[in-house]
């Protein structure tokens, strides 16, 4: 018999977030069909061959988009570290509101509404198309992620970097962000809709971040603390390399993001919230908790500069 429950696709499902909210819906497969995109045509059919609905969707490719969202009831929207984020969204959102789909669950930034950081108002320009696109929607807005300890913030030579002096900035796990985006997809816009849920769960500086570090570990981890110019000078001189999955604008949007955290332009965002154990009616995992888990794998992202 055909399925009667809202059908969900996920965009970005092969990535670490985009996985991690599928195999969370999955869990309520009683109550909603998860869909699953993918550009690459063989990860579909790896896909479908395991048992999973899955199709093809190529966000610089609008002509994929129709297919993909026939008989979509929800879709949560992700896109990548790059400019192209601006028209991906525009178009992908275009394209729902055509298809009838009846709940966007956008994935966006902690910002306040008036950024000038450039990454920051592209998010928020998508997120007011998103807004007037007649489509009812739900912005998930986490803060950093400390899986940035595993890819923009390594450890170098066992110090944690902080290029923005003593000023703090808001952390969240990412198994936070997906099972709160899992939940939202999963009750739908009767709940969800018209809300902005900002998640922001332990609020540190670099010494202070490097001191709960110390302490999971079971080893000193100093925090090596600089100022964005300087950050921006060891870039210029090839001492530390930006992310390979990020845009060249998008990196360069990083450095601003930093520096106006530094100088205190982003102090209004600097806040913890309790929207984590509101939604899931758990506590949040703290920074601590997530160092403790994951080790192994911060140590192993290490990087060593000096012999």
């Amino acid at each position: 018999m055909p399925t009667t429950n809202p059908r969900v696709l996920i965009l970005g499902s092969t990535g670490v977030t985009g996985k991690a909210i599928a195999a969370k819906l999955d869990d309520a497969a009683d109550r909603i069909e998860v869909v699953r995109a993918s550009r690459n045509p063989k990860t579909i059919e790896r896909l479908r061959a395991e048992g999973q609905s899955a199709v093809r969707l190529d966000l610089d490719d609008a002509r994929t988009f129709p297919a993909a969202l026939e008989g979509i009831d929800r879709v949560f929207v992700m896109t990548g570290y790059t400019v192209a984020m601006t028209h991906q969204t525009k178009t992908i959102t275009d394209a729902a509101a055509d298809a009838g789909v009846g709940h966007i669950v956008h994935l966006g930034i902690f910002g306040n509404g008036r950024s000038t950081d450039p990454h920051f108002a592209w998010h928020e320009l998508v997120e007011r198309y998103i807004e007037g696109s007649g489509v009812p929607w739900t912005h998930l807005h986490p803060h950093m992620f400390m899986e940035n300890l595993l890819s923009v913030l390594v450890l170098r030579d066992g110090r944690l970097p902080w290029p923005a002096g003593d000023k703090p900035i808001g952390w969240v796990a990412s198994e936070d962000l997906s099972s709160v985006a899992a939940t939202v997809l999963a009750e739908g816009p009767d709940v969800h809709s018209g809300k902005a849920y900002f998640m922001s769960t332990d609020l540190l500086n670099g010494v202070e971040a490097a001191a709960i570090l110390s302490e999971a570990f079971g080893q000193t981890v100093p925090a090596e603390v600089m100022t964005p110019e300087e950050l921006r000078q060891a870039v210029e001189q090839g001492l530390v390399t930006t992310p390979s999955f990020m845009e060249e604008n998008y990196a360069r949007s990083s450095f601003e993001w930093f520096q106006q955290i530094f100088d205190g332009r982003m102090d209004d965002i600097a806040v913890t919230t309790t929207t984590v154990e509101e939604l899931l009616g758990r506590p949040p995992i703290h920074l601590g908790e997530w160092a403790a888990e994951h080790r192994d794998a911060v140590l192993a992202a290490a990087i060593t500069t000096t012999s």
